[in-house]
């Protein structure tokens, strides 16, 4: 029986450089030491506690990897993206090794949530580090040196007149 070719599964895109993913780990660290206890309704609890916790530890070792917007550059970003991994995986299961998600969903759910939000920005960072999404860069430039008046007031209307 004659062999046929395997296909290979296309992966999904991952338009999410390390400048970008720098970017979601500050922003993030800070939200998470700062607002998102409060946000989520968890102040004063042990479950705020972990979470800023977790979100100082994040912004911690975002300063030492070596993309863009690290300050240090000692951690490989590939290292890095294998310590969000990890840290996504502890983060949502602390509540239930430590029992406390037996105090109700207010102290698991932040947990979980925050987890599955950085399995989600890491299935969509790119681990070269580029991002695999570039956009059409001159087209932009060029865009951007016209005249918006011009487009605006003496160009082809946007929604042509129905006729009755």
């Amino acid at each position: 029986m004659p062999k046929l070719p395997m296909k290979m599964p296309t992966m999904p895109p991952r338009p999410v450089d390390a400048t970008l993913h720098g970017v979601v780990d500050y922003t993030a660290g800070t939200t998470l030491i700062t607002v998102f206890p409060k946000l989520a309704g968890i102040e004063g609890t042990r479950a705020a506690r972990q979470i800023r916790i977790a979100g100082a530890i994040h912004a911690g070792y975002s300063t030492v990897t070596d993309y863009p917007l690290g300050l240090v550059k000692a951690i490989p970003f590939q290292v890095h993206l294998a310590m969000d991994a990890l840290g996504a995986i502890a983060l949502a299961a602390t509540p239930f090794v430590t029992g406390q998600y037996k105090k109700g969903t207010r102290q698991w759910v932040p947990h979980v949530a925050l987890g599955l939000f950085e399995l989600a920005s890491l299935a969509m960072t790119d681990p070269t580090g580029k991002g695999d999404f570039h956009g059409d860069v001159q087209a932009v430039q060029e865009a951007n040196t016209e005249d918006p008046h011009r487009k605006i007031y003496d160009g082809d209307r946007a929604v042509a007149p129905t006729s009755a």
